[in-house]
């Protein structure tokens, strides 16, 4: 008789148990989840990714010296091309000349040539700016 009144109020106080369909809801925009998770997603895997690339370049090891040196050479360059702009007719262009580069920045009219010439390789990298590229 205790067990029936112990069962009874169990039984009573369970209820009915629910079932649902289950339905595949993709999260994953390749497979037919929303497009608007893919920065989400990406930026989760990025978070969790361990790998290191040998070969990365450190930015950390540089000091506020080789910043000041950067900023340095970018206002050189600048400078370089601002003389050219003001003084298109002037013979042999603006020179940059440098322990390792010599750079040579010729108006050629329809735009300018950006000749940069390694000293101890002699290897020389021309840069077209304003011109097409298709032009010799």
């Amino acid at each position: 008789m205790k067990i029936c009144h112990l069962i009874l109020p169990l039984m009573l106080a369970t209820g009915s148990a629910q079932a649902g369909e289950l339905v595949y809801r993709p999260i994953n925009p390749s497979f037919g989840g929303d497009p608007l998770a893919g920065n989400y997603l990406l930026n989760k895997a990025q978070s969790q990714d361990t790998n290191v690339d040998p070969d990365a370049p450190d930015f950390g090891s540089f000091s506020e010296s080789d910043f000041f040196l950067q900023d340095l050479r970018a206002d050189l360059l600048n400078t370089a091309i601002e003389d050219a702009l003001e003084n298109p007719d002037a013979q042999g262009g603006a020179i940059i000349d440098s322990a390792t580069l010599d750079i040579r920045l010729n108006n050629t009219g329809n735009g300018f040539n950006l000749d940069i010439r390694d000293k101890a390789t002699g290897e020389v990298t021309t840069i077209r700016l304003g011109q097409s590229a298709l032009q010799p």
